[in-house]
C-alpha cells in the first residue's frame, strides 16, 4: 500500500489538486485523506476506486505496476505477507479481475443506456 500512498499523492500533485479538494471529493476529511497519502491507512478496494475516479487516473495500472510475485524469488513466499488464508499472488490476481469486469460491467452500462 506504500506504493499506492506515494502514486496517489505524485498524482494530486501533477494535477495541482490540494488534499482538502480530494477529501471533499471523497466526502471524508482532510486527515483521513492525508492518511491515506502517508500510507498509514490502508483504503479499501472501494475507497481506491473512488480516489482513482477523483484523480482521473486506471486504478488497474497503479496497482499493476509493481508485480508482488516473481518466480524464482523465493523472499516472495514469504507467508507474513499473506493475506489471512490468501497469499499476495493471488489476492493480486483476484483484484485484477475484479478490475477487469468492472471495467466491462461499465462498458455495458453504457451500450444499454445508449439503447435505452
Amino acid at each position: 500500500m506504500k506504493d499506492f500512498a506515494k502514486s496517489i499523492r505524485k498524482i494530486r500533485s501533477d494535477k495541482g489538486y490540494s488534499q482538502d479538494y480530494v477529501a471533499m471529493k471523497l466526502n471524508i476529511s482532510t486527515s483521513s485523506y492525508s492518511k491515506i497519502e502517508r500510507g498509514q491507512t490502508d483504503p479499501s478496494l472501494s475507497r481506491m476506486n473512488q480516489i482513482a475516479e477523483v484523480l482521473e487516473f486506471d486504478l488497474g495500472e497503479i496497482l499493476m505496476e509493481k508485480p508482488a510475485y516473481t518466480l524464482g524469488n523465493t523472499n516472495d513466499l514469504n507467508p507474513s505477507e499473506g493475506y489471512s488464508f490468501v497469499m499476495r499472488k493471488e489476492f493480486d490476481e483476484s483484484l485484477r479481475l475484479i478490475l477487469e469486469l468492472q471495467k466491462k460491467i461499465a462498458e455495458l452500462s453504457a451500450k444499454l443506456e445508449q439503447r435505452g
